[in-house]
């Protein structure tokens, strides 16, 4: 590290030191969480030891020794759901930013203490949600052909959400979650009776509303919880309008039996809407922050539907020890038309634009279909053009968790696995006209079937030899077998099989010291492997032939050996913390994006290293009133001098991009009676920006703030059936920032030389509000 970057990295501290808050959002060694009834002390089994340990696995933070934690709590997201979503929510977090383009959560981005959206893993009741052969909620943030308005977990369907740092322990079910996990907790159903309706109304036409009901529990017949919720916006940049429905289901089964609890979570979202574009940084400069391409130039639309079920079963086998069985099923389809006016010409490209350069189907490409034959037509084709653009996405992914726990005074045991199939097609098809057709070898770009198979297996102790010691050690085997094949398409000249089996064995060990009971010493080390995306595949099959099969794939997994240690403090008003870490990185991935064709391509390049500090402090007032704050520095850098098969290389010291060298949050919260409020402020620093190669550029984004604000109230009525009425109003962006949450730098095209920046622009100053009625 450089004399500039130490004395940098001293000053942050001074200055986080002096933030202070509220007990809202402290990170903490994850076991300062309040200590719940333990299983062995039990001496007899009975319902109520079941529902304490059904509860303690389903809707409470279980967290490991070692391993630094946050959590957004199920009472912090009440009233959120009309101003955040399920992505930018994670902002109140010490050390994440989070950014979407428009109020319901489209185009997500996430980086957690610098690492990437495809380095964090994403699980939902600790099944993994991220796609599995992209990473990321929605497709990654590196594949062009992503699948932007994909929304997998609303707000309404999440009791709390628990955010690990760094490489999680062995028993997290995260695929590739080298960076951290975000672990959204499902909501649940509650032992009262309810219904409500909601509804609310803000900037940009953005309306929602929706029900849920809850049975309460009922001997003989379980407790089911159900929800629905819509929610729509004309969004904030130019034509891109959005609209989601929200399907939501959770059931406790009746008990057949004391020792046993069965439960079902389904969950269905479906968006539709306009897919909003990466615009270059000069237009948005000369027309304003949110022009968007006018739809006769070009336009793209986008239907999304994310669906999951879960069944799971909590087992007591003794006084001493709990089974438990997750099985899930999940289905993801995306599909995307765009259309591009023949007759336009631009020197920008841009995922949506891009076939303006050149513009041509595969049949005007040769006239010819792809066997080599005189095609008819081909030659009718090549008169209506290739104006319209369908691609589609679609996953089915099965998978299963066993696991057993051992709970004793002095050692917990904890061992299981994860087994989970995936398969996919990805495909995109060219035509003159609206009603794309599908006829592979005919107007296909690519037609591509793959599968994905990952299995784990893992165990992990705690071991307390006394109080205020805690040592957990850990350690999992995993392997990962991948496989595509290519119909033959206009990228692809002849059917292609290419794929690699992958395998790994990733120790931990975490360790927590408490010398007083208001102090809590902490540290873990994990090693963790990411393993290659689907875009790592590409090369491979574009490169066979008639005489030759696909090239061998010979990209390794990015490993990482992750260190963290830190101490949090809690005793009266005040709740504080400080960590520090450092990640080292070998085979560092990153991607190409081929400006020519449209494809991504991942690939390895050298060494890297992120390091950094998180601090949060809070401070309760009174009874009522609390302050919160937090900082943290992160810095990424490659330690190597590198150079890949496409021309990028890497120096010792240059940044990696994407990462927000500081991020501060301050705020107050309060509440009185039936009110409720809070105002919060969030800093970001600036963050070096991406070619489209992958390559590091010496240009950066400016830092910027944001500040927001919610209050809320609730009338209790107790008439015409009525319980409560509550009324919210939030504001985003008071300050109206006008900046960039993400920039990109790209190759002018049509013969222009040069590089330009493309920009996404955050969400302008706006308001919204909320009522609320339970019965």
């Amino acid at each position: 590290m450089s004399k500039a970057k130490k004395q940098l990295l001293r000053q942050s501290i001074l200055v986080a030191v002096g933030l202070v808050g509220s007990s809202l959002l402290p990170v903490h060694a994850a076991t300062s969480a309040a200590p719940t009834k333990k299983v062995y002390k039990i001496k007899q089994v009975s319902k109520d030891l079941l529902r304490m340990v059904d509860k303690a696995a389903l809707t409470k933070v279980k967290p490991v020794y070692g391993a630094e934690t946050a959590l957004i709590p199920k009472k912090f997201l009440h009233g959120q759901e009309s101003t955040q979503n399920a992505s930018t929510i994670l902002s109140f977090v010490p050390g994440i930013n989070a950014t979407s383009t428009n109020p319901i959560g489209v185009k997500t981005h996430i980086s957690v203490r610098g690492f990437s959206q495809t380095q964090v893993g994403y699980t939902f009741d600790n099944l993994p949600i991220a796609d599995l052969f992209n990473g990321g909620l929605s497709g990654g943030n590196n594949n062009y052909a992503d699948l932007t308005n994909l929304i997998p977990v609303t707000l309404g369907e999440t009791s709390g959400i628990q955010v690990t740092y760094g490489t999680p322990p062995p028993d997290v079910n995260a695929v590739g979650a080298i960076g951290g996990n975000i672990n959204y907790l499902p909501k649940v159903p509650s032992s009262k009776q309810y219904e409500s309706v909601f509804a609310g109304y803000g900037s940009f036409n953005t309306r929602s509303y929706g029900a849920e009901i809850n049975t309460g529990a009922a001997a003989g017949y379980g407790n089911l919880l159900l929800r629905f919720s819509s929610r729509q916006t004309a969004g904030y940049l130019e034509h891109s309008p959005d609209r989601e429905y929200s399907y939501y289901a959770a059931y406790d089964l009746p008990q057949i039996s004391p020792t046993s609890k069965w439960s079902l979570v389904f969950l269905l979202n479906k968006n539709q809407g306009a897919t909003a574009a990466r615009m270059p940084k000069a237009l948005l400069d000369q027309y304003g922050p949110y022009y968007q391409w006018p739809t006769s130039f070009t336009y793209a639309n986008s239907k999304a539907e994310h669906m999951m079920a879960i069944l799971q079963n909590k087992t007591l086998i003794s006084s001493h020890a709990v089974f438990g069985f997750k099985g899930f099923y999940a289905y993801t389809n995306s599909h995307r038309l765009e259309y591009v006016n023949p007759d336009a010409n631009s020197q920008y490209n841009s995922f949506v634009t891009f076939y303006l350069n050149p513009a041509q189907t595969v049949c005007q490409y040769s006239g010819n279909d792809f066997m080599g034959n005189d095609s008819a037509a081909c030659q009718a084709q090549t008169i209506n053009g290739d104006n319209y653009h369908s691609y589609t996405y679609t996953t089915n992914t099965f998978g299963m968790n066993p696991s057993v726990e051992w709970l004793n005074h002095y050692v917990n045991l904890k061992a299981g696995g994860l087994a989970v199939v995936s398969t996919y097609d990805s495909r995109d098809y060219v035509y003159g006209t609206p009603n794309v057709p599908e006829v592979p070898g005919y107007n296909n770009l690519w037609d591509e079937h793959g599968w994905r198979i990952y299995g784990k297996v893992y165990a992990q102790a705690k071991i307390k030899p006394t109080s205020n010691i805690a040592i957990t050690p850990g350690v999992k085997y995993e392997t990962i077998s991948t496989r595509i094949n290519d119909v033959p398409g206009y990228y692809y000249s002849v059917g292609a099989t290419s794929g690699r089996t992958y395998s790994a064995v990733s120790p931990y060990v975490g360790i927590q010291y408490k010398p007083t009971k208001a102090v809590t010493l902490y540290a873990n080390y994990a090693k963790g492997y990411k393993y290659p995306n689907i875009t790592a595949f590409y090369a491979a099959d574009s490169n066979a032939t008639t005489t030759s099969p696909a090239t061998p794939v010979t990209i390794k997994p990015e490993g990482v050996n992750t260190y963290q240690f830190g101490a949090a403090y809690n005793k009266g008003p005040v709740d504080a913390s400080i960590s520090f870490y450092r990640s080292d990185f070998n085979h560092t991935f990153s991607s190409y994006y081929d400006t020519t064709n449209g494809l991504t391509y991942e690939y390895n390049i050298g060494s890297s290293q992120y390091q950094g500090i998180n601090i949060a402090t809070a401070y309760a007032l009174d009874a009522n009133l609390s302050l919160y704050g937090n900082y943290s520095i992160q810095e990424a850098e490659y330690t190597s001098n590198s150079s890949s098969a496409y021309g990028v290389s890497t120096s010792i010291g240059e940044a990696r991009p994407n990462t927000p060298t500081y991020l501060a949050g301050l705020g107050i919260l309060g509440h009185y009676m039936g009110t409720r409020a809070r105002l919060y402020g969030n800093l970001v620093g600036p963050q070096y920006i991406e070619a489209s190669t992958g390559a590091p550029t010496h240009l950066s984004m400016p830092a910027y703030a944001t500040m927001n604000f919610n209050i809320a109230h609730t009338f209790m009525i107790h008439q015409y059936g009525i319980k409560n009425v509550t009324l919210s109003l939030s504001g985003v962006n008071l300050l109206n920032s006008e900046a960039s949450v993400l920039e990109k730098q790209f190759p002018y095209t049509n013969g222009v030389s040069g590089n330009y920046l493309e920009a996404e622009p955050m969400m302008p100053r706006s308001f919204f509000g909320t009522v609320k009625m339970v019965f």
